[in-house]
């Protein structure tokens, strides 16, 4: 998909009021626009790319969105007296097609790093089929870095209350899973501890694949305590024009992902680490992997050196943090044969309805005759039979 569906209005406001990306989008757009240009604006949400596409003279924006905000969207459109010049999709790029190929390309469709669904997919798909012979992508490109941060703060949630609660209680069970997952926090530059390290290049005029993996060394040159990798983005939106979310950067609505280490690591001067973080697409969604090794400082004398000794090593996966990950796994298998469960059922019954011949009513009226049991009352069927005709009607 080309956007998380789950945007509120609220969420889309304050992407707006994001200053230092906004002003550096719209510096963009100012730049890649000339009058009569075409414009497709990816992930539109409530259209501000598009109708600031038209005020710098778009000829043509084709606006792309599945959510629902596409309505208020249309709305705003109306009401600035550009309806005529933008074309909205409620669906996703890679299922449109256009009359004339587009000058300029423009999304955000990242999340607190690119690296989000079916992001890349998306942009080389509209690559590949939208964009004209010498046309412009916003943005080009993104720089994804990655450094180790001392911050207790953002590791507490990691700890209590599953090592430690003021309840009594042995939560432990939980803390394999949560030391598996990552999260958003927003951290100075004086919580690294080591020298940031550039981890991947998203360059949107080549990439091909979705899937990252490269890994990066630090040695320490002052002690400190490790409680996870920091990784962040910058983003060249065109040439000379663009933002980052590192810290010490004015603060971004993308933040910083925080992934913590299986236990904080007290590091001492030469000390070095290795991470190797990978990220794979899997459906629709990422799967993060972050392999820790730590290795003592070789020992070293006029006569001899010792080799470095590794003294910890952690393995860390998103899809260890999933508590049913390996029964999904099985499910997913080419020999499983699966069944439909009984919400399965009504729902492929509904499905069979939604045939252009029956209105809502009468579907939901035959679907409450025939599964009583999950259907009680006939507002029951109606309701989950309007939300089958939404998601896979027209």
């Amino acid at each position: 998909m080309d956007r998380p569906q789950g945007y509120s209005l609220l969420g889309y406001g304050s992407m707006i009021e994001d200053h230092p990306r906004m002003n550096a989008y719209v510096a963009a757009l100012r730049d890649a626009i000339r009058p009569g240009s075409v414009v497709l604006d990816i992930g539109a949400g409530t259209g501000i790319f598009s109708l600031l596409s038209v005020q710098f003279g778009a000829a043509q924006v084709h606006a792309v969105e599945p959510n629902d905000a596409v309505r208020v969207a249309r709305a705003i459109a109306g009401a600035n007296g550009y309806a005529d010049r933008i074309t909205f999709h409620q669906t996703i790029s890679t299922e449109i097609s256009l009359p004339v190929p587009a000058d300029v390309i423009i999304s955000d469709l990242r999340g607190v790093l690119p690296l989000l669904e079916h992001h890349i997919p998306s942009i080389v798909d509209a690559r590949q089929r939208h964009l004209a012979d010498g046309g412009r992508l916003i943005p080009q490109c993104d720089t994804i870095w990655a450094a180790l941060v001392d911050s207790p703060e953002s590791y507490q949630q990691y700890e209590r209350p599953w090592v430690s609660n003021d309840l009594g209680l042995d939560m432990r069970a939980g803390h394999p899973l949560v030391v598996n997952t990552w999260r958003k926090v927003d951290l100075t530059a004086e919580r690294l501890i080591v020298p940031p390290q550039r981890w991947a290049t998203l360059d949107y005029r080549t990439v091909d694949r979705p899937h990252v993996d490269a890994k990066m060394t630090w040695t320490a040159e002052r002690p400190g305590t490790a409680h996870g990798v920091l990784v962040w983005f910058d983003t060249q939106l065109l040439d000379g024009i663009g933002f980052s979310n590192a810290p010490g950067e004015p603060k971004l609505i993308y933040g910083q992902a925080f992934f913590p280490l299986q236990q904080p690591v007290d590091l001492a001067v030469g000390e070095q680490v290795a991470v190797r973080l990978a990220a794979n697409l899997v459906a629709c969604e990422y799967v993060w992997r972050w392999e820790t090794e730590v290795f003592s400082p070789p020992e070293s004398s006029a006569a001899r050196r010792s080799p470095s000794e590794r003294r910890l090593r952690f393995q860390q996966s998103t899809f260890l943090g999933n508590a049913l990950g390996v029964e999904k796994l099985r499910r997913s298998e080419a020999g499983y044969v699966p069944r439909l469960s009984a919400g399965g059922q009504t729902d492929r019954y509904l499905l069979s309805l939604i045939d252009g011949q029956l209105s809502l009513g009468e579907i939901a009226r035959q679907a409450a005759e025939k599964f009583p049991k999950q259907f009680p009352r006939w507002q029951d069927a109606l309701t989950r039979a309007a939300e089958l005709a939404d998601r896979f009607g027209h």
